[in-house]
């Protein structure tokens, strides 16, 4: 079987198996060049979604509402787990390569999360740029904006982790289970903790 006809036969599969629904607005677009399974996908309004080559979505849910908002999954991502956009201008990127067995990724009003290559993430992680409801203090002014949150290439994050809004995690580090992080993780440490915060510098850890 030649390549364009097994790309042919995956797009079938995925939009047509009784186990995917994918559905989407007129004004939006979907590319999937990679496997769904037990996933559900809806796109509204005029937003992208576009999953690479090799990647395999297994038990996720994507959903997007609002306008200019980008969700881009790489190629050979392994993706379970929840991702929503809500609001405008919002983006969600995972780089190539990476897993991550079971993660809710939030982004709204206009935040991006960013998750770089070669990563690995446990279950039950909790991701967002945002607290869902604001808060005003007494002359009405937002008191809890929401904010982008970055995680750099080959970061392992543990089972249970949250990652709140505003958080920056380096490249080569490693969350602990049931960690919280609320701010920087520099490059190469181990943190661990609520709040997250190094317990040992300069490691290296293998996928």
């Amino acid at each position: 079987m030649n390549q364009s006809l097994r790309n042919i036969l995956v797009k079938l599969r995925n939009r047509w198996s009784f186990s995917n629904t994918i559905k989407q607005s007129r004004d939006s677009s979907v590319e999937i060049s990679g496997n769904l399974i037990a996933t559900k996908v809806f796109i509204e309004g005029s937003s992208e979604l576009y999953v690479g080559k090799g990647c395999r979505l297994r038990n996720a849910l994507i959903q997007a509402r609002g306008k200019n908002n980008k969700i881009v999954l790489s190629e050979n991502v392994f993706f379970s787990g929840k991702i929503e956009v809500i609001g405008d201008d919002n983006e969600i990127r995972i780089g190539e390569n990476t897993r991550i067995n079971g993660a809710d990724l939030y982004a709204h009003n206009g935040t991006e999360i960013s998750i770089g290559l070669n990563c690995l993430f446990s279950t039950r992680i909790d991701i967002r740029t945002t607290d869902s409801h604001p808060i005003f203090d007494s002359d009405g002014n937002r008191i809890n904006p929401d904010r982008d949150v970055h995680i750099g290439n080959c970061v392992w994050i543990g089972r249970g982790a949250s990652i709140l809004k505003g958080s920056e995690i380096g490249d080569g580090s490693v969350i602990g289970s049931m960690s919280l992080v609320s701010g920087d993780i520099p490059n190469r440490v181990i943190a661990a903790g609520v709040p997250a915060k190094p317990i040992r510098n300069d490691i290296t850890w293998k996928f």
